[in-house]
């Protein structure tokens, strides 16, 4: 019984600990500081610029420099069965792959 009420002891006061700590920023008073000089605000259509539609047409950019090159011709010409084609095999290995094939069977 002592060890489940040092566990429930520990996780109460664990989590008041980083309760407080989270809650603690806005319990700050709104007095300026000394040297405290705030701009203008952005407005909300700045942003929604900024931090959503820069982010996603730099994430846009970034896949289509991805996927682009397999859009070529040539990318798909050199997929067999979904696979890339491994320029560094001849043909022995598919030619051993059907022996062992044959061998097992």
């Amino acid at each position: 019984m002592t060890s489940n009420l040092r566990r429930l002891s520990a996780i109460a006061s664990t989590t008041f600990v980083l309760g407080a700590t989270a809650v603690a920023p806005t319990l700050a008073t709104t007095k300026r500081d000394d040297g405290d000089d705030p701009g203008t605000g952005i407005g909300t259509a700045s942003a929604i610029i900024y931090f959503v539609l820069i982010p996603l047409a730099i994430s846009g950019l970034i896949a289509l420099l991805v996927l682009a090159p397999g859009w070529t011709k040539n990318a798909r010409n050199s997929t067999r069965g979904g696979f890339l084609d491994d320029p560094t095999l001849a043909d022995r290995q598919v030619a051993q792959a059907t022996e062992r094939a044959q061998i097992t069977h």
